[in-house]
């Protein structure tokens, strides 16, 4: 089971691992200053536009910090410190490291991600479908690039499911449109499926009949995203379609970008 936001047992050693980062970090460096740095602070409150500084709870301990923030907002600074800390090179290693076996030895929801070459907070899915998403990623080049951009809007801090679900089919476009329709400079994933229907071939090496079934995926991909029309039929995706177009999105570029999707004789 996981657990969201900061469930009490995990409260108190968050609180000591933000106030052991804040120390650590002071420009590209570490210091050994025994009070939070309050820069850091400052520029996650510009960042967010925060109306009301928090300067003088964080003098008080970050205890008073996480009170005055609630949970949600904290957890965001915690995402805005690991992004920072990860600055700091090597010597940023041991203080994400702890964050990640804390979170998992708590059961929380969030894991330590990377997307797009930066550490981040990201909603935890299972440890098989975030290590074929990272292969699909590192091998599909500039499509692997779109893919890990829509990981990160569904499943980071800040959700974002209309550019997860673009993103998605952009990263099937990126891997596919110069197979399927290499004439078409203009090709999107609703001509890439309707030229893999009309050509009737693309198939899987797989020992069943159904083995155009990624014909279907793409097809279900693009059909879903009612976000693409205006006026009257505009609606923006749910965060769990949004999820699930990342998902069928994953096995279409590594199937485009391997090969393993082709026309058959």
């Amino acid at each position: 089971m996981l657990y969201s936001g900061v469930p009490p047992w995990m409260e108190r050693p968050l609180l000591n691992w933000v106030n052991a980062a804040m120390k650590a970090y002071i420009g590209y460096g570490l210091s050994f200053d025994t009070h939070p740095n309050k820069e850091l602070l400052q520029e996650f409150e510009t960042a967010t536009r925060r109306h009301a500084s928090l300067l003088r709870e964080l003098s008080l301990g970050v205890p008073a910090l996480y009170k005055a923030m609630g949970v949600e907002e904290f957890l965001d600074f915690v995402d805005f410190l690991v992004f920072h800390i990860e600055r700091l090179g090597w010597e940023a290693a041991p203080i994400l490291e702890g964050l990640r076996e804390l979170l998992q030895n708590a059961g929380s929801e969030w894991a330590l991600g990377t997307r797009g070459g930066h550490a981040s907070l990201e909603k935890r899915v299972p440890e098989g479908v975030v290590q074929a998403v990272d292969g699909t990623v590192a091998q599909s080049g500039s499509a692997g690039q779109l893919l890990a951009e829509a990981w990160h809007a569904v499943f980071g801090r800040s959700p974002d499911t209309e550019e997860a679900y673009e993103k998605a089919i952009k990263a099937v476009e990126e891997a596919g449109a110069h197979v399927v329709t290499p004439n078409n400079k203009k090709a999107t994933l609703g001509t890439m499926v309707r030229d893999m229907k009309a050509q009737g071939d693309w198939k899987l090496d797989l020992p069943a009949a159904d083995a155009d079934v990624p014909v279907r995926m793409a097809d279900a991909l693009w059909i879903g995203q009612e976000s693409r029309h205006g006026g009257n039929g505009y609606r923006k995706p749910t965060q769990e379609e949004a999820e699930a177009a990342v998902m069928l999105a994953v096995p279409l570029v590594q199937w485009f970008t391997s090969g393993a999707l082709m026309r058959r004789p």
